[in-house]
């Protein structure tokens, strides 16, 4: 039977509840992740349902549903077998396939933003859904789509590995992988706890709506092997030259400081490490970028800045919220090549798919995304607030700094077009 209690909403949580029923304004897909892939090979359909099935019972978030009381209070609904809703699983021939079923779609992409475009019901669920796409040949494409109020960006390569073990022995699904010591209302109410504020009522103020469609565009790979040299003359990770070119590339021509936020885990504890839920937490930090800065100079600045916000960390008192309404703070995020969630079946060979949908989760971010010696960047923007001009000025910037000015890291960055609106 269903267990209600009232929720303890770990930082972000009421934000992106809020955000996801806020009307006609609101994008349905801009708190959904998605993941494509291909899929060639014989795609045992019963075996790839049980697999979900499994996860979903090793995963409470996955069977959580949100309801809103009369006072504004937000309850948590947690289900238990056998009332467990499954995996919503369409498996829909592609608009080219030769199947003698006529499509109702136009084609492949209509089928996809049909998919992507369809609203999560927080109050029924299931918060997860698996589109399979028939083609040619033994040929799929398998999307999957989480809210982001059951799983972040660790969640999914979680969710992926463990998909994957349980499709190659779902016979034995409880066998395959340890029981899991804790879930992830434990570390909401620990957190609760921490932050004094044991139930948390729908806020007074709400954050600023959606602001219209977003949009993602997927820019071209930037080398960066001159990166990775300064890097190790600087003793740093690749990671603050990267923030660092992107700090420079978003500075505001009125001002000699930058804020950027950045998203971090929010896992600090090793039992988190294999638990879903929405633990991210952004990291704000600011530092001053005067003209006339070398790269060198901003990027110990940087290395300095990123460490002091490290030391602050992201507690309760810091959740993930939008940005001020008089300002716009860009978002940096990177993601090297092993974090990024893989899917694996038994039995079929599996890509990843080519596929960035159209949506924007922030008003304006630069995800770079490592790929060998290279970083390729999905800029994200919401016409409606940063112009496309604007948004694509900071990502040429900051492609531009990458190739140029780490090559000669002590010469002054010249202040140029500002990337940032």
């Amino acid at each position: 039977m269903p267990s209600h209690d009232r929720v303890w909403f770990p930082l972000a949580e009421p934000q992106r509840w809020l955000l996801d029923q806020l009307g006609p304004g609101a994008d349905p897909s801009a708190y959904v992740s998605f993941l494509a892939h291909h899929v060639r090979g014989p795609l045992d359909l019963p075996r790839l349902r049980r697999a979900l099935d499994a996860l979903t019972a090793r995963h409470e978030p996955l069977r959580t549903t949100f309801l809103a009381d009369e006072d504004g209070t937000i309850r948590r609904q947690c289900v238990e077998a056998p009332d467990v809703t499954p995996w919503e699983l369409t498996v829909a021939d592609a608009p080219s396939a030769t199947s003698g079923t006529p499509s109702p779609f136009a084609d492949e992409g209509a089928l996809l933003r049909d998919f992507a475009g369809r609203p999560f019901d927080l109050a029924r669920g299931p918060l997860a859904r698996v589109l399979v796409v028939r083609r040619e040949a033994g040929e799929h494409l398998v999307v999957l789509a989480v809210h982001l109020l059951a799983a972040d960006g660790w969640s999914l390569r979680i969710l992926m590995d463990e998909l994957g073990g349980y499709y190659a022995d779902t016979e034995r699904a409880d066998a395959v992988l340890p029981p899991l010591d804790i879930q992830y209302a434990d570390w909401a109410h620990w957190q609760a706890g921490r932050a004094s504020h044991p139930e948390c009522p729908l806020p007074r103020v709400l954050p600023r709506p959606a602001g219209g469609p977003g949009r993602r565009l997927q820019t071209a790979p930037v080398p960066i092997l001159e990166a990775q040299s300064l890097a190790r003359q600087e003793r740093v990770p690749i990671f603050t030259v990267l923030l660092t070119a992107f700090a420079l590339a978003a500075r505001r021509t009125s001002s000699p400081r930058v804020v950027v936020d950045v998203p971090v885990s929010g896992r600090d504890h090793p039992q988190l490490a294999a638990i879903t839920g929405f633990f991210t937490r952004l990291r704000r930090f600011d530092v001053p970028l005067p003209d006339g800065t070398t790269f060198r100079q901003a990027l110990r600045r940087v290395h300095d800045a990123w460490s002091e916000a490290e030391k602050s960390g992201t507690g309760p008192g810091n959740p993930l919220r939008p940005a001020p309404a008089d300002s716009v703070v860009p978002l940096f995020s990177y993601r090297s090549g092993d974090v990024q969630p893989r899917l694996l079946l038994e039995g079929c060979v599996v890509t990843e798919a080519d596929w960035v949908h159209d949506a924007a989760k922030v008003d304006l971010g630069l995800i770079a995304d490592r790929v060998g010696d290279a970083v390729r960047p999905l800029l994200e923007f919401r016409p409606s607030i940063v112009p496309e001009r604007a948004a694509g000025r900071l990502a040429g910037r900051f492609a531009t700094l990458l190739d140029g000015a780490v090559r000669d890291p002590d010469g002054p960055v010249d202040s140029g077009e500002r990337g940032a609106p």
